[in-house]
């Protein structure tokens, strides 16, 4: 009997102790669970994607998805669309797993892309057909600059979000050989994929006979150093005013409650010379209620409308890494004044801190980067209609002209 309740003891013992563990060293725990292995194996990719097939894209014209939703109820409408829209997902993939997400509709990534497919996808079902592919993304972690020198050699980080373009470029192959050459067009993205939206403007759009047909462009949601100006492109600029075309918007929110984006910090960038981790201090922003590229407050009585949805994310899903199979058969209505915007000086656009609604943040830096589309929902979509009529409309001048 004392033999047996010492073991007991023991037991308990070692429970209370992994408790305590598990307690003081949560985060930890998770990341370790999380993240990706401390080496970037290529000879354990996951499967390439081909962009023949549709399964291999989160929306296209030729398929049924949640961007099809609509404010009305009614159902899209993209054949008679006279814009195509090229959109570049965030990242949805927080492990675990490798460096690089795999395809497999079953993992988590695949859930978290419901969210963004109704909350930016569906701005443009009323003027385009989207086609938004799904890639072997870079993992969340690639964001973060290893303080390890030795991890930092490595540079797991540029080798994942590498092969991540990769595939992005391989999907806008395959959209361009879609559509009838002359058609106008639009590249969208959101965090990392904005990075690699950017980059295709850089290098497959600026300067080639693609730019007479760029519409804009919406990189939203990444800190883009404000010298991807003067390293990056040539002759493709930043947005001036809400109809301008052939430019691009972008911009990162923070609530006024907090401090903003750590201008400390460092982000992965590529540059024309390779991928570098580049300061944050001054990045670029165009103010998603004027369209204008100042520090003037523009007041909430302008807000045209924010998208409240509720996300479909799930840590439970999250931590085994599968698709709970939550899907959105409407959207909600949307919410006009809800907030002033104003780009900072550095760089940052501040907005009102929201509290008690599906936008409201718990962070102490009043992040709102999961919302950055969602936020301006009506604002964006009022404005994608703008461009595209000045667009077409410029256009139809062109061809008078020269006939």
């Amino acid at each position: 009997m004392k033999k047996l309740l010492k073991t007991s003891a023991k037991v308990v013992g070692v429970i209370l102790v992994l408790f305590i563990a598990m307690v003081l060293f949560r985060d930890q725990l998770i990341s370790a669970r999380l993240g990706p292995p401390d080496s970037f194996d290529t000879a354990n990719l996951p499967d390439r994607p081909n962009y023949s097939d549709l399964a291999s894209w989160a929306s296209h014209p030729d398929i049924k998805d949640t961007a099809d939703l609509t404010l009305t109820g009614a159902p899209a409408n993209p054949a008679n669309a006279e814009v195509d829209v090229f959109y570049v997902h965030p990242t949805t993939y927080f492990g675990p797993g490798e460096w690089n997400s795999s395809m497999d509709l079953a993992e988590n990534a695949a859930q978290t892309l419901e969210t963004v497919l109704a909350g930016h996808g569906t701005i443009f079902n009323d003027c385009c057909r989207f086609y938004a592919p799904r890639y072997r993304e870079a993992h969340i972690t690639v964001f973060g600059k290893p303080t390890d020198p030795e991890e930092l050699a490595k540079e797991n980080s540029f080798k994942a979000l590498e092969l991540a373009y990769r595939d992005v470029e391989a999907a806008f192959d395959v959209f361009l050989a879609d559509r009838e050459p002359t058609r106008p067009f639009i590249i969208a993205g959101h965090s990392q994929g904005s990075l690699h939206a950017f980059r295709l403007m850089e290098t497959r759009v600026d300067q080639t006979p693609l730019q007479d047909m760029l519409v804009a462009a919406y990189p939203i949601g990444f800190w883009f150093s404000a010298d991807k100006l003067e390293r990056g492109l040539a002759s493709i600029g930043l947005c001036q005013s809400a109809d301008q075309t052939g430019c691009f918007v972008t911009y990162d929110t923070f609530g006024d409650a907090g401090p903003g984006r750590d201008v400390t910090g460092t982000i992965s960038h590529w540059y024309k010379t390779g991928w570098e981790w580049t300061s944050g201090d001054k990045t670029l922003c165009v103010n998603p209620i004027s369209w204008k590229p100042d520090t003037e407050r523009v007041e909430k009585i302008a807000h045209k409308g924010a998208m409240p949805l509720a996300t479909t994310f799930d840590a439970l899903d999250l931590l085994l890494n599968r698709n709970s199979g939550v899907t959105y058969d409407q959207l909600a209505e949307p919410v006009p004044g809800l907030t002033w915007a104003q780009c900072n000086a550095g760089g940052t656009l501040f907005i009102e801190s929201q509290f008690n609604n599906v936008f409201a943040r718990d962070d102490d830096r009043e992040l709102y980067h999961s919302y950055d589309w969602q936020l301006f929902y009506m604002d964006i979509k009022a404005n994608v209609e703008k461009r595209i009529a000045r667009f077409m409309e410029k256009s139809r001048y062109s061809t008078a002209t020269a006939e």
